[in-house]
């Protein structure tokens, strides 16, 4: 039989009744029985009796002979450049890989995994590429696997669910249901990628009714260390449902997404930006906070802040959204103190829900580089008027840093969030509804020069640490930090709390005894670091 041909034997058969990963589980073996023939593939074939110093020429070599040049891109080529030039951080652009595979079938994927563990060239997966740092969805000199071919929406008959491969944006999928007069919690950028927004959590237009994105999945399909694709459900493989539910990429790789959707006729909510002067801070920090205290009396309402300092000018741009059609906002009652206050513009209007998140997508400026930094806190008007200060005054640190644009985002986890959190078993993220909502506060910079890095790392851990300590002498602090918008130095798994952070790591013990997915995945935030550890 053919090499090609043998590519798509179906790992799922049996799956749930075989051991993940027996003490004698051998790779070589694995790769056999999904019907890759080594004795074509010398290189690696050599990998069973001797060690190599070109694994990832090896690795790479091996996968362009099983599913042919179209799959591999290398350095110098057209298609290597255009991907590594695609992401919306500078700092990810830097990353060079030494090949870009581009699995068709999530079958391609598990050889992938298996090919990896033989030849121990390391790898990462890119679903949107929308992280700010380096390391996120590609890896120096390993294996960057784009899933752009792994790209189909499948409504359910009943349209109950829709399945989603990882190669999909939120713009793609939401486009794909809005003649459906369903929705799904989607992120709230078009461009960004459905695997890391949903396993790192997932905030959404939806979510002060429905939860979390990742909270509203109803099944994941999962490649494992052993090479094998197993569905995780609440009925099937419940504690890996659970862990993968903000657990990020510690546990496999997600090649399908089954989500729950939710009603939406027409496909028409409302939101959009109002943006108002530094003299109006008071009243949209008080509007704000009220609106996060006062959520469970109209769920459907939410909102965020962004302040920004542009061309001289501080702002204040209010961010806010409902999940129903409003001839005009002013005709929810919560968001009426928002339009007492004056604004310098205002692009609130009932639009579609793709549209929404396409309209944000065309905003969102692509190239610079990044940095994000997270904490969270109890909602708090006193906290919220002291951010405003500690962030102004310690932006002047930047003053000299070529294109930077630093920028202060509030944002929330009210209580319809929370209750979302503990639906079917939970998550591993360790929030509590009876603590009462949250605010994620999100401290955000772009810049051009690289020479910049440090400081601009510096000055934005700064502003950080003295809000932290703030919240601290209020006693309004939260351990909790929100995997998608925290920085390279911060230990997200950590701030789960020691009991969930206990449970995830025996979950992957016994998913992934082998470490596979901690040490030759060894980019974004594991189970025992940061990306970036001891930076201080």
């Amino acid at each position: 039989m053919a090499l090609r041909t043998l590519l798509f034997t179906t790992l799922a058969i049996g799956a749930t009744n075989q051991t993940f990963e027996p003490t004698n589980f051998n790779v070589t073996q694995a790769l056999a029985e999904q019907g890759v023939n080594l004795a074509a593939l010398p290189e690696l074939a050599s990998l069973i009796e001797r060690s190599s110093n070109s694994a990832c020429y090896t690795a790479c070599s091996s996968l362009q002979i099983i599913y042919g040049a179209d799959s591999i891109s290398y350095h110098g080529e057209a298609e290597y450049e255009t991907f590594t030039t695609s992401y919306w951080s500078q700092n990810l652009n830097d990353v060079k890989p030494y090949c870009v595979f581009r699995p068709s079938t999530p079958s391609a994927v598990s050889v992938l995994v298996l090919v990896s563990r033989l030849s121990q060239c390391p790898f990462a997966v890119k679903s949107g590429g929308h992280a700010p740092f380096a390391g996120a969805s590609s890896i120096e000199g390993g294996i960057t696997v784009s899933f752009e071919n792994l790209k189909a929406i499948k409504p359910s008959a009943d349209k109950k669910t829709v399945a989603v491969q990882p190669g999909n944006t939120w713009g793609r999928v939401l486009s794909a249901l809005n003649t459906t007069d369903v929705t799904v919690l989607s992120g709230r950028i078009g461009d960004i990628g459905v695997g890391g927004l949903t396993l790192g959590g997932g905030l959404s237009f939806l979510s002060n009714e429905y939860g979390l994105v990742c909270d509203n999945v109803a099944s994941f399909d999962v490649v494992t260390a052993s090479g094998l694709i197993i569905n995780a459900s609440p009925t099937q493989h419940p504690d890996l449902f659970w862990a993968l539910r903000g657990g990020g990429n510690n546990f496999g790789i997600v090649v399908g997404f089954h989500y729950q959707t939710k009603p939406l006729p027409g496909d028409q909510l409302f939101g959009g930006t109002r943006t108002f002067p530094e003299a109006a801070f008071p009243q949209v920090a008080k509007a704000y906070v009220d609106l996060t205290l006062n959520s469970a009396s109209d769920p459907k309402a939410g909102s965020w802040v962004v302040f920004i300092n542009s061309n001289g000018q501080k702002l204040a741009m209010g961010e806010l959204w409902y999940g129903a059609p409003l001839a005009k906002g002013s005709d929810a009652p919560i968001f009426a103190d928002f339009y007492r206050i004056d604004a310098v513009s205002d692009t609130t209007q009932t639009r579609g829900h793709a549209q929404y998140i396409l309209d944000n997508e065309a905003r969102n400026a692509y190239g610079e580089r990044q940095v994000t930094n997270v904490l969270s806190v109890r909602a708090s008007h006193a906290l919220a008027a002291r951010t405003i200060d500690i962030f102004y005054d310690g932006i002047g640190a930047l003053a000299g840093v070529e294109g930077a644009f630093p920028a202060l985002v509030w944002q929330q986890i009210t209580e319809g969030s929370l209750k979302g959190s503990v639906r079917n078993g939970g998550n591993p993220m360790g929030l509590d509804p009876a603590g009462g909502p949250l605010h994620i506060i999100e401290l955000v910079c772009s810049w051009t020069d690289a020479r910049d890095d440090e400081l601009v790392y510096k000055t934005m851990s700064d502003i950080n640490r003295q809000i932290k300590e703030e919240s601290i002498k209020l006693g309004v602090d939260s351990d909790w930090l929100y995997m998608n918008y925290a920085s390279q130095f911060q230990d997200v798994v950590a701030s789960y709390g020691a009991e969930n952070k206990a449970k995830m790591k025996r979950v992957a013990e016994k998913y992934d005894p082998r470490r596979v997915f901690q040490m030759l995945q060894p980019g974004y935030f594991k189970l025992d670091r940061a990306p970036v550890s001891k930076s201080g």
